[in-house]
């Protein structure tokens, strides 16, 4: 009876991250997303703005509305308040915070939280296990790092662009989204993660280094390795079996066939016995060696049938698939609601708001969002009151623009 009282109480909805409190300096996308992710699964995160604007992400993409879909992404669940970094008041306020915070992160260039008196070796003085990640451009050492960063510089430097663009001739391409910073968010949470699990076994704080072109180097490992070892850049890669093609009804469908087992089954769907036959096509290298003339093949077979048919054919015979969506059709797909990917979110401005969830699930400890983005501010007067601050005290550091 007591190891299910327990389990129950573990199972309450707040996170494997619970009770960590975050002090987050970050902007933009590179380092809010990673603090998000971090929020979804329990952490308590104090966003650190700037007086005035707050986060320049506010105004990213703004509507008439209010609504930044851009900011709501990136900051969702957490608090907001305000402090003036360059002031001494602001300093002890930032002091007083990190004492009592598990993890500290920014992302500004390398330098600038020190040069501001509240770098890591300032904050680990009055908290030596506290974990101070930053998520820079270009690393902290070599020829780049002092200098400024945004995805697309960083997609431009790691080799991406030219990659996505077709080789190393080609036109450079920029990748969407924000890619560089995406990612980027993704290792710095990653980072952060593991430090809070060193911490955890070994009771120490450290320093957590993470970049976008870092970030970039680790999505691309595989063109990268290959390049490293031959010396050779290859162009897009293209294999006709692992594509998307246009059916008879103007609808697309993708397959993907890495192993020869879904071959014969991918024929039959679309009615081409005789490419099972062909020698241009009957084997794994015959098809890339011919990848040109079987992309054609396939196209036409494709526009011969209907969606229906088709997807009917290779789900019969288990061959991976499923429709080319755009975003109106994500949005009414239930694989994505039925897996709390899209979520519905409780919004104080905008009834029936919608969302993106979170990608992971756990049994025992699962995540949820927190809540919507926060108004600038909103949480300072809370946040001073919690640290013991006055109401004298609080009017003082409004007068003089700390908060």
């Amino acid at each position: 009876m007591q190891q299910q009282s327990e389990r129950a109480a573990l199972a309450d909805p707040m996170g494997p991250l619970a009770g960590l409190k975050i002090l987050d300096f970050t902007q933009f996308q590179n380092g809010p997303q990673a603090t998000v992710m971090l929020s979804d699964m329990g952490a308590d995160v104090l966003k650190i703005e700037q007086p005035g604007d707050g986060d320049p992400g506010r105004s990213l993409g703004l509507r008439d509305d209010g609504f930044c879909g851009y900011f709501e992404t990136h900051d969702r669940g957490k608090r907001s308040m305000s402090i003036d970094l360059k002031t001494a008041q602001g300093k002890e306020l930032v002091m007083r915070l990190a004492k009592d915070a598990d993890i500290v992160t920014e992302n500004f260039r390398p330098g600038v939280m020190d040069r501001l008196g509240v770098g890591y070796e300032e904050l680990r003085k009055v908290n030596p296990e506290i974990i101070y990640a930053q998520n820079s451009g270009f690393g902290v050492k070599g020829p780049y790092s002092d200098k400024g960063c945004f995805d697309i510089v960083a997609q431009g430097l790691s080799g991406a662009m030219r990659a996505l663009g077709g080789g190393a001739t080609a036109t450079p391409e920029q990748g969407p989204w924000g890619l560089a910073d995406q990612v980027g968010a993704m290792i710095f949470a990653y980072g952060i993660s593991l430090a809070v699990v060193a911490k955890e076994r070994f009771g120490v704080g450290q320093r957590v280094d993470v970049s976008q072109i870092g970030a970039m180097a680790t999505l691309q490992a595989p063109s990268l390795v290959h390049y490293l070892h031959t010396g050779v850049q290859g162009d897009k890669f293209q294999n006709p079996v692992f594509a998307a093609y246009e059916t008879l009804d103007n609808k697309w469908i993708t397959i993907g066939i890495l192993t020869p087992k879904w071959w014969p089954g991918l024929c039959l769907a679309i009615e081409r016995d005789d490419l099972m036959l062909d020698e241009r096509s009957s084997s794994p290298f015959a098809r890339m060696d011919n990848k040109e003339w079987l992309s054609g093949e396939l196209a036409k077979s494709f526009a011969k049938l209907t969606y229906e048919h088709i997807s009917k054919k290779l789900n019969e015979s288990d061959v991976p698939s499923a429709p080319v969506h755009d975003y109106e059709a994500v949005s009414k797909e239930p694989q994505f609601w039925d897996n709390d990917y899209l979520i519905e979110l409780e919004h104080q401005k905008f009834e029936g708001h919608r969302t993106v969830g979170i990608p992971v699930a756990f049994s025992e400890t699962p995540g949820r969002v927190q809540g919507p983005a926060p108004e600038y501010g909103n949480d300072t007067e809370a946040v001073l009151q919690r640290l013991g601050y006055t109401a004298e005290q609080i009017t003082e550091l409004k007068e003089n623009n700390v908060i």
